[in-house]
Parts: structure tokens; C-alpha cells; sequence
């Protein structure tokens, strides 16, 4: 079916049918969880895409001493359904970590990885990936041991709004294991939530903590933007923070955002090439609208605003101006309760 006509030379019926009014943005996943680690078996820094834990052991070997099958266990047994795996050599994550760039990942661990030392490298793979129209969140967690003070932990936390600084470490298979692995825990859970749904007091699938910290001690610690662990009914998230100190600081907004640029990119790119006329526009911003109107649907905005233009200028060097206005929503945090008594 032809989409323009070339030509009319013979006479007869020529139909040209114009499709843009059908473009919608297609299904968009900000759940797929990328995992750097060392392990007994498989090729290094190769991607292995995984759907179980039993085909992770089957890929890389029982857990033992290595790092990546024990922290795609806890992946998994928090939710997680697509893993991006890659196996590396000591230290090497930072390959391990580009090797992933090809694939649609949006939650990044490297377990076995020290939080002080895999934060920078960590922080300069989400920016890569962000300057590649991929949009990516990178968990690392504190290290452990006696030496290790909670003013140890509030100083090595960073501030970046794609970053998440989780404490303390986690018991595990009748071994106390470093944040990183709370980390995996952690990010099992997010990608098994939609981009709206807060992990604030959400539970843990995991044995225990290797640290229990007092109020004022957890209170510290999220003043410190550090997603931190306490044992209540469970072992929970005490409030799902990244590491950023302003409009990032809670996880639901980063991914919110991060769905919108993803459907927005997917909805805008089938109209590259096409005429830049008024017509065109209005489909666009249609195909933009259906999919904004669905995030308010699914309650992940309570309210936007959209604008589709180009002046001639723009026209004629071949540009397209779309702008909007997102509220996305929040999670409850705090219930104050007052009680009169009459």
C-alpha cells in the first residue's frame, strides 16, 4: 500500500492513505535489571539474558564464593523477571557494566562490588546510558565490619538522582554479606513494582540484617539519603530514597519521569521523516496525548499539559517542538493523626 503517489500518467483512481492518525507509543518496561558479577562458569562480559534462577546456575555456576549467582538469587526471590547478566574477573565491573549498554536494562547491581569504590563507576555508567537515550538507576551498598560506623556510611553516600545508597548488610545462606547484596534484594523488589509504586515499608525476601540499627540511628540514615533496612513484621524499607538531596529524592519520581521519556521517545520516533506540517503535528501530539492520558489513567500523573508546534523557521530546518507539563504522583510517607477527646 502506497503512502504517496508518485505519479498519475494513466487515468484511474489513485489512493494515497495516511497512517500517522494510527501510530500509538508501544509497550515501555523500566524493569529489567542489569547484574555484574564474578562467577564460576561462563564467558567474560558477555550478556546472558536470564528469566529464573535456575537458568542463572545453569549460565554461571552455584553460588560458592561468587559474587553474581548469589546476588541474582536474591534478585530473583524478590521479583525480578528479566535479569541482564554479565560475568566478569575481579574489579572488572566497569566492562562488565558497559557491555550492557546494548540492552534494555534500567536497574543496575553489581554485587560483591565495594559501595565507597563502584559509586563513581556506577554514576558515570547511568550518565553514559542517559547520554544514549537509555534511562537507568545504578543500587550499591555499604561495605561491612567492625570497622564500619554509620559515619562511615553517611560520608561515602554521594548525591545523584540516579543513584540508590542502601545499608546495612544482609544474612544470607548462614553468610553476613555486604550492601551490594542488599542492593540486589532491594532491586529485585523495584522491578517488580510498577514506576509508581513506592518500596517505602515494603518487606524483603531475605533471612536477616547484619546490623539492626535504633530510631535515631535509622533517622540518621535517611537524613543521609541512604535506603536503609530495619527488621519490623519483616524487613522493610524504611523510605525508598536515592541518593539525591532535591525533586529526585524519591525513587517514584525518577521513574516516573523515566516511563514518560521512554513511551514519549517510542510514540515520537515513527514520525521522524514525515512531513512537518499542521496535520502531522496533530497526529503527534495525538499519538503523545493517548499515551500521557494512560500514565494519568494508571495514576501515574495526576495531571499534564501538551503542546505540539513548529514556526516556519523550525519547518524549514526540519524541527518539531513538543512540550510538556508532568505532576506526577507521590507516595504517602507520613499519616499525622489527631485525635480530640470530647
Amino acid at each position: 500500500m502506497a503512502e504517496v503517489i508518485t505519479e498519475m500518467v494513466l487515468p484511474g483512481v489513485y489512493v494515497a492513505v495516511k497512517a500517522e492518525g494510527l501510530i500509538r507509543a508501544g509497550a515501555v518496561s523500566v524493569g529489567n535489571v542489569g547484574a555484574v558479577g564474578t562467577a564460576e562458569k561462563g564467558g567474560n562480559y558477555e550478556v546472558v539474558s536470564l528469566s529464573t534462577f535456575d537458568e542463572a546456575k545453569e549460565a554461571f555456576g552455584e553460588a560458592d564464593s561468587f559474587s553474581l549467582v548469589r546476588g541474582l538469587e536474591l534478585i530473583f526471590n524478590n521479583g525480578a523477571r528479566t535479569i541482564y547478566a554479565v560475568r566478569v574477573p575481579q574489579t572488572e565491573y566497569a566492562k562488565g557494566l558497559k557491555a550492557l549498554l546494548t540492552k534494555d536494562a534500567h536497574i543496575m547491581v553489581t554485587p560483591g562490588a565495594d559501595g565507597p569504590a563502584i559509586q563513581t563507576t556506577m554514576k558515570a555508567h547511568c550518565e553514559e546510558a542517559e547520554n544514549n537515550q537509555q534511562n537507568r538507576i545504578g543500587l550499591v551498598g555499604c561495605s561491612i565490619g567492625d570497622a564500619v560506623t554509620l559515619d562511615n556510611i553517611k560520608a561515602d553516600v554521594g548525591t545523584d538522582d540516579r543513584i540508590i545508597y542502601v545499608a546495612p548488610g544482609i544474612k544470607q545462606n548462614g553468610s553476613e554479606l555486604s550492601g551490594s547484596y542488599t542492593a540486589c534484594a532491594v532491586a529485585g523488589l523495584i522491578s517488580a513494582l510498577p514506576p509508581h509504586f513506592s518500596p517505602t515499608n515494603k518487606t524483603l525476601a531475605i533471612e536477616g540484617l547484619t546490623d539492626e540499627y535504633s530510631y535515631s540511628k535509622l533517622k540518621e540514615l535517611v537524613n543521609g539519603r541512604v535506603l536503609v533496612l530495619e527488621k519490623k513484621n519483616g524487613y522493610r524499607i524504611v523510605k525508598g530514597i536515592t541518593t539525591d538531596d532535591g525533586p529526585w529524592k524519591q525513587i517514584t519520581t525518577r521513574r516516573i519521569v523515566d516511563y514518560a521519556k521512554a513511551g514519549v521517545r517510542q510514540g515520537c520516533l515513527p514520525y521522524i521523516g514525515r512531513l512537518n506540517n499542521d496535520r502531522v503535528r496533530k497526529a503527534l501530539k495525538a499519538t503523545i496525548d493517548g499515551f500521557l492520558a494512560t500514565m494519568k489513567q494508571d495514576e501515574m500523573l495526576t495531571e499534564y499539559s501538551l503542546e505540539v508546534s513548529a514556526t516556519r523557521d523550525d519547518e524549514i530546518e526540519g524541527r518539531c517542538i513538543v512540550t510538556m507539563t508532568l505532576r506526577p504522583t507521590f507516595s504517602i510517607d507520613y499519616i499525622k493523626v489527631i485525635i480530640y477527646l470530647d
